[in-house]
């Protein structure tokens, strides 16, 4: 009977190894750490002579700065709290995100369809070619889009799958059952986003970050369902840029 239990593998929690102060200090940690990014960004844009003209180079090399900030401030939290990575769920992958094919896909078209669905409701049409878009056009340039594919499609899913679905989902989930954890990440995914339109659209795609995480007991399944959302939202940005 022992010899047989041994032979069954051990699923890895997906509950935050971080205690609840732990948590509430680190994740404060990171929203210093994004005031400060950020906050210099926006005066070097409102006070800096020439910042606007260059306002999307700019915020293009803000988000790589900012995600390796927040990254560092979260390796120093884990380190601080005696745990790592993997215990706040980077899990070695398994053959098993191989479902990520069909699933990364179905995520995609749900999402899409919530947006479609919120933009009839809304009676809003998607934003037309204007001059806007042409002056920003202009800025775009080999270092802009590098640091755009770096920050967006490559740092950010790291970053932000740690914090909402390792520190929040998993500190949820140390308590709450799955059905409750989930929806509360999710808006708190939303939310933070600050994109009142795309709610609805961020919720959506937050509750399935959030099942991946649960079903795959890996944070690099929804790093990578993440990333490729990012990169496909990223690839319709510079197609209407360039």
């Amino acid at each position: 009977m022992t010899e047989t239990a041994e032979l069954v593998p051990v699923r890895p929690p997906t509950t935050s190894p971080l205690t609840g102060r732990a948590a509430w200090a680190l994740l404060a940690a990171v929203l210093g750490v994004s005031v400060a990014v950020f906050g210099v960004l926006a005066a070097v844009l409102l006070w800096v002579p020439g910042g606007r003209e260059h306002g999307l180079t700019l915020v293009a090399l803000s988000l790589p700065l900012h995600a390796l900030a927040v990254l560092a401030t979260l390796h120093a939290g884990l380190r601080r709290a005696g745990t790592g990575w993997r215990a706040l769920g980077f899990q070695r992958p398994t053959a098993g995100l191989l479902h990520l094919l069909w699933q990364v896909p179905s995520l995609v078209v749900v999402v899409l369809l919530v947006q479609v669905l919120v933009f009839a409701v809304l009676g809003l049409e998607p934003p037309a070619e204007d001059e806007g878009i042409d002056q920003l056009a202009r800025d775009v340039g080999p270092v802009t889009v590098l640091a755009l594919l770096v920050g967006i499609v490559v740092l950010a899913p790291i970053w932000e799958e740690a914090v909402f679905r390792g520190v929040v989902q998993g500190g949820l989930r140390r308590r709450w059952p799955v059905w409750a954890a989930v929806p509360v990440t999710a808006a708190c995914f939303a939310a933070v986003h600050g994109i009142p339109v795309l709610l609805p659209y961020l919720f959506t795609m937050g509750v399935g970050l959030a099942v991946l995480r649960e079903v795959h007991r890996t944070l690099w399944a929804s790093v990578l369902a993440h990333a490729t959302v990012n990169a496909l939202a990223s690839g319709a940005l510079l197609s209407a840029l360039l």
